[in-house]
């Protein structure tokens, strides 16, 4: 092999580590959820997440309180547009985990990731709040 011929090689391999790199790199996509855990009662924080849903506006559309699953709805306010919350409650062993997804509302542009995460994290203190009175 010769110098250049390795020298080719060693350039490669690094451009190779990079881009392996940056495509492992940790990005939340629009799909990926918001969570929360809780210690205790599901019962208490499927209470919890109704009233954080009523308290900020938001109408259920759809629930299913076997597979911990609730869709919920908001028109368009002075400060927020449509959204649809999807909430995913699961339990593990003594631990209530609350997952949320934050899509935009019908007929309404695509909210950005950032929005999303107000939206998310605004409903998650919410559910803090009812719990932790």
């Amino acid at each position: 092999m010769t110098t250049l011929d390795r020298s080719c090689s060693i350039y490669c391999g690094l451009i190779l580590m990079l881009a392996v790199g940056f495509g492992c790199a940790s990005f939340q996509s629009s799909s990926d959820p918001w969570t929360t855990r809780y210690v205790g009662s599901p019962d208490y924080v499927w209470a919890a997440i109704h009233i954080s849903l009523v308290d900020l506006g938001y109408d259920v559309e759809a629930e299913n309180r076997v597979d911990g699953t609730i869709r919920a709805v908001r028109e368009a306010d002075g400060e927020d547009p449509p959204v649809v919350l999807t909430i995913d409650q699961v339990m593990r062993s003594d631990t209530v985990m609350v997952f949320v997804r934050v899509v935009a509302g019908l007929d309404s542009p695509a909210i950005d990731l950032g929005q999303q995460e107000v939206l998310a994290q605004k409903f998650l203190a919410g559910v803090n709040a009812v719990l932790y009175k």
